[in-house]
């Protein structure tokens, strides 16, 4: 059974305090650089408004501000705890706390809509897909960032660690169970291939994917 957004917003409220620092531990800072691609390979042109989504503690949109300058960047949330951390880290985030399937703005209001590490908590997808649309403006981009499975002998390798050794670690540092629905989340998520399909039914169009850390994580940075 799918979680609800209640059981979202309950398990990132107790594991909010941890999530930063396990986060590092748990990818060995990658985390940073494939934000900060992230951040570069959106912002090539100029924005005037982002939407994070999932913002969780703030990390993607701190960077989006940072890099862009003077964009004004809102950071919405189900988990009220990760935006408190978030607002301790940026006064000049723009917090919300709401749900990725009803968002609380106008039709095509952002240049730049994204999601680490997000959208595979968000149900129905296509819903949340449908909203991401809604309010990015007509040329606008949207930009996921999200765990994948890798292939072949790495992804045989990296298997092992992800099946046993990361939720375990995750588990004993966290004090919860949070990560192993960590582990069955990213292996439930569709493969690179079968989500850009889903941006194409939600009406995206020129999908770029790009594979991090030989499989690890992708983006996927499309245009409305």
């Amino acid at each position: 059974m799918k979680p609800t957004e209640h059981d979202i917003a309950g398990m990132f409220d107790v594991i909010s305090g941890r999530y930063d620092l396990l986060n590092h531990i748990l990818s060995g800072y990658t985390d940073v650089r494939w934000r900060k691609l992230v951040a570069r390979l959106s912002l090539d042109r100029p924005v005037k408004n982002i939407l994070d989504v999932s913002t969780g503690t703030g990390d993607l949109a701190i960077a989006f501000r940072r890099a862009s300058g003077t964009a004004r960047t809102y950071g919405l949330d189900i988990s009220m705890e990760m935006l408190k951390i978030a607002g301790r880290k940026s006064g000049e985030l723009i917090r919300i706390n709401g749900s990725a399937l009803s968002l609380p703005f106008k039709d095509n209001t952002f240049d730049l809509v994204s999601c680490a590490f997000g959208i595979r908590n968000i149900y129905p997808r296509e819903r949340g897909l449908q909203e991401f649309y809604r309010v990015t403006r007509p040329g606008g981009r949207i930009v996921i960032l999200e765990f994948s499975m890798p292939r072949g002998v790495f992804g045989t390798i990296y298997k092992v660690y992800f099946d046993r050794i990361l939720p375990l670690l995750g588990n004993l540092l966290s004090g919860t169970t949070a990560y192993s629905y960590l582990q069955s989340s990213v292996e439930a998520f569709p493969d690179p291939q079968t989500f850009s399909g889903m941006l194409t039914s939600a009406g995206f169009q020129n999908i770029r994917i790009t594979s991090l850390t030989r499989g690890i994580a992708t983006i996927y940075l499309c245009e409305k």
